[in-house]
């Protein structure tokens, strides 16, 4: 394979001068998502249309299943018997004596007797009665199960056992309700019992005629044979259990009256006994004036106790005010008139005029001997014998004053308190025993009215008890008299006829003609309801569905436009195979279509992207333009390899570059090494041998394979050197088409994105995330890049797209020309 020379040796990074790219106004970030909740009505036709075998497929096998069941089921028929349910005749006791205001129209009484007659307990008493319990078979239909019922859907029609007008099951002399009550079943037979009471009750209708008295008692049932004589005994056990109800009343009432009356009369006798027992050991005297010598006998004590208590608290109060004025020294103000006290406080008195006057004598003499002394100063000098004796004198004087005043003032005050608080504790040793002698007159005082009181007590409650005990004789007395009264009118109750005021009116006749079940209305309404969940179904799946299904949903929730719209590969359609395929469709080789055949579908739409793509962009074409996708597996490799192509096809000079440094697929599907490539150039190999290859079926299309694949994708691609490999490529071709890893995945796409015009991004309908697609439109937007459009691949058939690039389109065009004057242009160009 040759190399293109003209583009070796590529430069250095350093040899390149920015050149500014005048790349067009991208895309905003945002779109007007105001359709997104419109559909019109093709829309919503569209989404059943989609789902229409799964809406069928729901309504056929629903409507087939209630059809095949409403089929098995066995024919209904119904049985009524009527009775008479009359009011409630007052008893004949009463009847004399009470007046009947009830006329009849008592529907508490008819809403009870119908309940009853829906009693499961009654049920079971029929099917006893008639001895069902017996047969495992009256039944079949209802042991089966849900199982049970599944199968006999499809499984023939059981066996009949019997005859249609026998009814082997029902005894010949069915047990009345006396006899059925004491049979003993078995646990099988107990069993079957309450599962037949169950069964019967359920299909039994107890209904008032209306503006009537008469009751019809009806029963659906499959045998028609069971039916007349099931309703018949409800209503014959109905009537003897309606008697007993009446009689049962009556009876227990006797019974227990007359129990009462018995446990009345042995209590009547204890309460008699009980009376002379306490009237003998009471011992209370004046019974009749009991009451008035206890109460005048206890208030004299009461005012006795009373009198005691206020002289108590005045002496408390005296004592307690002495002893509070002793301690602040002031104790005469509350006993002024106490002897000692006062006393005390003469002494005191006198013994300090005594001592005043001791002191008053020393000074006259210290005066004299001082006036002396002024006298000998006149005539005689200080050191003189006389004077310096007069000094002395009066010194001496002056001393025993002195000590004459010391010992005075302590003796006195010593002497005197002491005497004063001698009488202090003599007064209030009088005080306390005032209050100590108060005190015990209070306690005595109040012993003697507790212990009158407890006696009264005493007395008042064995009165209290005599009392009690009288008034219970004599209430029980009354009451027996009561009850031995009720007793007579209640045996004349029981005396006179039972009731009778329900009768039969008609007894069921075996039905002939069923009654049901709805068959057609059942069906008909299975067939809607699974046709409406159906629709429903297709509207959830279609809710839930997240995928590009159409080139109206990129519009409507991407707001980009669609580039074009790839039809679905047909298995008769011509690929190119290069070398290493193997030509069962699924090698990489097969992902470049047969230009040679420039008829078909798949061709045709990919000349459609490359139009598309040319006029994408105002002023000049697309030069540099990236192809990715948003997922795995999406088709953006094959959309990369067939617009270089169909750009090649167009007299371009195109080169391809594989920037899928994770998972590079380019050089596969053009049957390449890829020994060298994209990265060994990024990672500083300048030797650009083998980097550029020709396509040898196409000389205009150059491709640059990825090389071996790096650790270091994202810091490769976004490197200076990839700028500036761009910028080159960008001057050598007309058109550089790049295939990258997904844009989700990876950061690979948004880096290559920023270096480029513009981005195709690639969906395949049915499986694209219109969540990731719009997550990275945002993405894109946010850093600059503009986004051309979208290649929607897998249009499959059966779509309304499909018909432009599908079988439609190919066959007008494939027909032969019936005009023979314009020849068909080969194909054959010099490549």
């Amino acid at each position: 394979m040759e190399n293109d020379q003209r583009l070796t040796p590529l430069p250095y990074s350093k040899d390149f001068q920015p050149v500014p790219i005048d790349y067009a106004a991208p895309y905003a970030p945002g779109y007007d998502d105001s359709l997104d909740s419109k559909r019109t009505i093709r829309q919503y036709a569209n989404v059943v249309y989609k789902r229409l075998p799964i809406i069928m497929a729901i309504t056929i096998l629903v409507t087939a299943a209630a059809a095949i069941y409403m089929v098995r089921q066995p024919s209904v028929y119904r049985a009524t018997s009527g009775m008479i349910i009359e009011p409630r005749k007052p008893a004949q006791t009463a009847a004399k004596e009470s007046i009947n205001i009830n006329f009849g129209d008592d529907q508490k009484y008819y809403n009870t007797q119908l309940k009853l007659l829906q009693n499961q307990d009654l049920m079971k008493r029929v099917v006893v009665s008639l001895g069902l319990h017996r047969d495992p078979n009256v039944f079949p239909e209802e042991n089966r199960g849900i199982m049970g019922t599944v199968r006999g859907l499809f499984a023939g029609a059981p066996k009949a056992t019997q005859s249609d007008n026998s009814l082997p099951i029902v005894s010949d002399n069915p047990s009345n309700d006396s006899r059925s009550a004491q049979v003993q079943l078995t646990p099988e037979e107990a069993a079957r019992a309450n599962t037949y009471s169950a069964i019967l009750t359920s299909n039994l209708v107890v209904a008032q005629v209306p503006l009537t008295q008469i009751v019809e008692v009806s029963l659906l049932s499959t045998n028609p044979t069971i039916a007349p004589k099931v309703t018949d005994k409800v209503i014959e056990l109905f009537i003897e259990e309606d008697r007993k109800r009446e009689t049962a009343g009556a009876e227990q009432a006797y019974e227990d009256l007359k129990s009462s009356i018995e446990e009345l009369r042995g209590t009547i006798a204890e309460q008699e006994t009980g009376y002379i027992t306490a009237m003998q050991n009471s011992g209370l005297p004046l019974q009749e004036k009991g009451n008035e010598v206890r109460a005048s006998n206890l208030d004299g004590l009461l005012q006795a106790w009373r009198e005691a208590q206020v002289e108590t608290g005045r002496a408390q109060a005296q004592y307690n005010s002495a002893v509070s004025a002793s301690n602040s020294g002031d104790i005469q103000v509350v006993v002024p008139d106490n002897k000692a006290i006062q006393d005390a406080r003469t002494q005191n008195i006198k013994l300090q005029i005594d001592f005043d006057k001791r002191v008053e004598d020393v000074d006259k003499e210290i005066d004299k001997r001082n006036e002396d002394l002024k006298k000998e100063l006149v005539t005689k000098a200080d050191a003189h014998p006389n004077v310096l004796r007069l000094r002395e004198q009066v010194a001496e004087l002056q001393s025993q004053k002195q000590r004459i005043v010391d010992e005075g003032t302590n003796k006195i005050k010593t002497e005197g308190q002491a005497r004063i608080k001698t009488a202090e504790r003599e007064a209030l040793t009088a005080l306390r025993s005032q209050l100590s002698a108060a005190q015990t007159r209070e306690a005595r005082q109040r012993g003697a009215f507790e212990q009158a009181a407890d006696q009264a007590n005493f007395e008042g409650q064995a009165e209290t008890k005599i009392t009690s005990i009288k008034s219970e004789l004599a209430q029980n007395r009354s009451l027996m008299d009561t009850y031995v009264q009720r007793q007579k009118q209640q045996e004349l109750a029981l005396s006179s006829e039972r009731p009778d005021n329900i009768k039969v009116q008609n007894k069921a006749v075996t039905p002939t003609v069923p009654e049901g079940p709805q068959r057609t209305r059942n069906i008909m309404i299975a067939l809607f309801l699974s046709l409406g969940a159906g629709i429903g179904l297709a509207f959830l799946l279609d809710y839930l569905d997240d995928s590009v299904r159409s080139s109206d949903d990129i519009t409507r929730h991407l707001g980009l436009p669609t580039l074009a719209l790839i039809p679905h590969y047909q298995l008769g359609e011509k690929r190119k195979l290069l070398p290493g395929a193997n030509g069962n469709g699924d090698s990489p080789g097969s992902a470049i279509i047969q230009m040679g055949e420039g008829t078909t579908p798949m061709a045709e739409a990919y000349r459609h992207l490359r139009t598309s793509l040319l006029f994408s962009s105002a002023g000049k074409p697309p030069q540099t333009i990236l192809v990715t996708s948003s997922q795995p597996s999406e088709g953006k490799t094959t959309t990369a390899i067939n617009t270089a192509i169909t750009l090649a096809q167009g007299d371009a000079d195109v080169v391809i570059i594989d920037c899928d440094l994770r998972r590079p697929r380019l050089h596969s599907h053009f049957g390449l090494d890829n020994q060298r490539g994209l990265t060994n150039y990024l990672s500083g190999d300048k030797a650009t041998e083998g980097l550029i290859r020709t396509y040898p079926d196409l000389p205009r299309l150059k491709i640059i394979t990825s090389g071996p694949i790096p650790p270091n994708p994202a810091e490769l691609l976004s490197s200076n050197e990839m700028r500036n490999l761009l910028q080159f490529l960008s001057g050598k071709f007309k058109h550089v088409i790049i295939d990258s890893p997904p844009a989700i995945s990876f950061t690979d796409a948004s880096i290559l994105a920023t270096l480029v015009d513009g981005v195709v991004l690639v969906a395949m309908a049915g499986k694209s995330s219109i969540h990731l697609m719009r997550q990275f439109k945002h993405r894109v937007g946010n850093i600059g890049a503009r986004i051309y459009g979208v290649v929607l691949n897998g249009i499959k058939a059966g779509s309304t797209e499909y018909y432009y690039y599908g079988s439609g389109y190919y066959n007008y065009y494939s027909k032969p020309s019936d005009d023979e004057s314009t020849p068909i242009m080969d194909d054959t160009r010099d490549r």
